[in-house]
């Protein structure tokens, strides 16, 4: 498999069954599947060899030696996202009873980009060291409706979901305290999207760090 930025070898190793039918008869055929998770974007190359010897069998009935033969096939296509995902993160004003309390708010929006429906299996945020998050928002856009975050999201549809990024425990410390980078960034965690296409098949995303700035 030749990726937008890597060359991969997927192998296929035959059953048990398919070993002990090496030999292929006339009119026969044999299917196999190889699995591959797509994780960038762009022109796909997945060459296909297949080896094989071939025996001929003269009118006398008797069979000439082996003739080891190798074909290949190229087949090209494209991977486009499944998934848009835009990211927003504010922060909240700091507890009247605890000045010292860091809160932010995480807020994204997932469009289907896909031909069809997709749904939504899981969605998380991982908060970074000891922070902790809270989701408090799953809604989609479908005219004046709401739908639940198993309701299969129609081709360019958008659903919203929000989460309350905190610090764990009673101690809370400034957002300064919270600065991973000794820079104007705080590291809040990563988002993670399991979703379903309408085949059957599972995606999953993964958002890079998200970063907060100190204001």
């Amino acid at each position: 498999m030749q990726a937008p930025t890597q060359r991969l070898s997927l192998e296929s190793t035959p059953s048990d069954e398919e070993r002990s039918q090496s030999v292929l008869n006339p009119g026969a055929s044999l299917q196999k599947v190889v699995r591959f998770d797509l994780k960038e974007e762009g022109n796909h190359v997945l060459a296909v060899s297949i080896s094989y010897s071939e025996t001929m069998i003269s009118s006398s009935e008797k069979s000439s030696p082996p003739r080891n033969r190798t074909f290949r096939k190229l087949y090209q296509f494209v991977a486009l996202p499944c998934l848009n995902i835009r990211t927003k993160i504010s922060d909240y004003p700091f507890s009247t009873v605890n000045k010292e309390k860091a809160t932010f708010a995480l807020e994204a929006q997932l469009e289907n980009m896909a031909d069809g429906p997709v749904t939504l299996e899981r969605i998380t945020f991982k908060p970074n060291l000891d922070l902790k998050a809270t989701a408090i928002k799953h809604e989609t856009k479908r005219g004046n409706s709401e739908s639940s975050n198993k309701s299969p999201l129609l081709p360019r549809e958008v659903t919203q979901i929000a989460f309350l990024v905190e610090r764990q425990g009673q101690q809370q410390r400034l957002p300064s305290q919270l600065n991973l980078n000794n820079d104007d960034r705080i590291i809040l965690g990563q988002l993670e999207i399991v979703w379903r296409a309408v085949d059957g098949d599972q995606g999953f995303l993964s958002t890079g760090r998200l970063i907060a700035r100190k204001r």
